[in-house]
């Protein structure tokens, strides 16, 4: 398989599980910042996570780039 075929398939995958993270985003009942407190935790969590995500799809990156072959 071609290396960069296989690293097209995994930013596709990142991608399907960053929307799908997006998509459990509620809107907050009122506007303002009291909207935004009470949804904090979920926030808070979604940084998290999405913070994760990218720094796995960064060093799989970077592995893809300093990889010569990929056998498979």
């Amino acid at each position: 398989m071609n290396k960069e075929r296989l690293a097209a398939f995994t930013d596709a995958i990142v991608a399907i599980v960053a929307t799908i993270m997006v998509l459990e985003l509620a809107v907050p009942s009122t506007s303002g910042w009291q909207g935004l407190m009470e949804n904090l935790p979920v926030f808070l969590v979604y940084i998290v996570s999405f913070s994760q995500i990218y720094l796995v799809w960064n060093n799989h990156h970077d592995l893809f780039e300093k990889a010569e072959v990929i056998e498979g």
